[in-house]
């Protein structure tokens, strides 16, 4: 029996022809990448919420065999962070395993404003002549990102019409073998307002018993908003309902696996991720994340047993079990439990390892990727171990000195380890 998740996770088209709505949007989307090289201007989704401008994304670079790079625009305001965030995925063309890199930048009228610093600017520069597919959202064309669209190829989304929603209501409801009125469907399609994520939470809010009003008063509110105006609340109404107005949802990551958009939504994520990011003292971090474990067992007991109606309560079991322990603490929402400081590495690593598995790999008869897991980390240590150069060895054997000289980091990195 498939474990129960949220509806908007479970029928999330996984290819573009499966995609509901914005069929002339998808076309040039398609068009866009399957004639993309080196130096295309980015691709710039505009349209509201919930009408398929990430899930259009994720599955063009699933189709095209792409690995997705996802970074969150807004959580970046000034020139040095924006370049610290974006310089290392569009180094790399490819990642660790040989796979073409796609670069998707979200929220990008997040990136201005009074706190930016020339952080748009710095975007507008990078985005020139890009080196990797880029792909850019935005929820609406303002003024904001004028400058930036100049240099794009924009591409807008719309709300999906009520008839396509109807049908595609349908077919959900035929799939999970569920049953809901004509009335009830009408009114789900109709609050939804073109979002499908909302019609399919509203949904199955109705089908679990739990929800007999418009689910718009519990999705309109972008997390982000949520979060934040949940540690700002002064007192526990305010805090409650800024909670129950998210755009959120209570999956349980454990049972299978989430994509970056999905897992920004989900709510006890996104209090872990603004919880641990916070400059919190020792005891503060450890009373707000044994709270928040307690909710999360219950979200966990949720899942397995089948019991959707009781998420009802866990909204009010989060916000009274952190209100108390949160206030003053000056908590902001962020998207990332991992600071970029960390991710950074990572993805500047995948440039000097590339570097050499795709000497390595041929030279030994394997493919890349195994040469990079398997045979790299045993010729690094014999390297070291032999006092061997890795530049004399590298132009011996690949008539390559860069190689050499990513083989002499490597080393480096193995000593640092020790």
């Amino acid at each position: 029996m498939r474990p129960a998740l949220m509806w908007s996770e479970v029928h999330r088209p996984q290819k573009v022809e499966q995609m509901v709505g914005n069929e002339d949007a998808r076309l040039t989307a398609l068009k866009w990448l399957n004639g993309w090289v080196s130096g295309t201007k980015p691709l710039l989704l505009v349209g509201p919420p919930g009408t398929g401008k990430t899930t259009l994304v994720h599955a063009l670079a699933r189709q095209f065999d792409y690995h997705l790079v996802e970074m969150n625009a807004s959580d970046t305001r000034n020139k040095d962070s924006v370049k610290e965030m974006l310089l290392p995925a569009l180094q790399n063309t490819s990642d660790l395993f040989g796979r073409k890199i796609m670069l998707f930048l979200d929220e990008v009228d997040g990136i201005s404003g009074r706190e930016d610093s020339g952080g748009l600017d710095a975007l507008i520069d990078l985005m020139q002549e890009p080196t990797v597919p880029v792909v850019m959202a935005a929820n609406e064309r303002s003024e904001k990102i004028k400058s930036l669209a100049k240099g794009c190829k924009v591409v807008e989304f719309s709300p999906v019409p009520p008839r396509l929603l109807m049908l595609f209501l349908n077919h959900v409801l035929e799939k999970e073998k569920a049953k809901m009125g004509p009335g009830d469907r009408m009114s789900v399609v109709v609050n939804s307002g073109g979002d499908i994520r909302a019609l399919l939470n509203s949904a199955q809010s109705r089908v679990a018993g739990y929800a007999t009003a418009s689910n718009r008063d519990v999705t309109e509110t972008d997390i982000e908003d949520a979060i934040n105006g949940y540690f700002a609340a002064g007192d526990m109404a305010h805090a409650v309902q800024a909670l129950a107005r998210a755009d959120a949802a209570f999956p349980d990551p454990r049972y299978e696996g989430m994509s970056p958009d999905s897992r920004r939504r989900d709510m006890i994520s996104a209090l872990y991720s603004s919880i641990v990011s916070s400059h919190l003292d020792g005891d503060s971090l450890a009373d707000l994340l044994d709270a928040l474990s307690k909710v999360d067992m219950v979200v966990g007991r949720v899942s397995r047993n089948r019991q959707w109606s009781l998420l009802r309560y866990v909204r009010d079991m989060l916000a009274e079990g952190l209100f108390a322990r949160s206030r003053g603490k000056e908590i902001k929402y962020s998207q990332y439990a991992m600071p970029w400081q960390v991710m950074g590495p990572v993805f500047a690593r995948s440039q000097t390892t590339r570097k050499i598995s795709s000497a390595l790999g041929p030279a030994t008869n394997v493919s890349r990727s195994t040469a990079s897991a398997y045979v790299l980390p045993y010729l690094a240590k014999i390297l070291a171990d032999e006092k061997i150069d890795p530049v004399e060895f590298a132009v011996t054997n690949f008539g390559d000195e860069s190689v050499g000289e990513s083989l002499a980091k490597e080393i480096e990195r193995g000593k640092g380890k020790k």
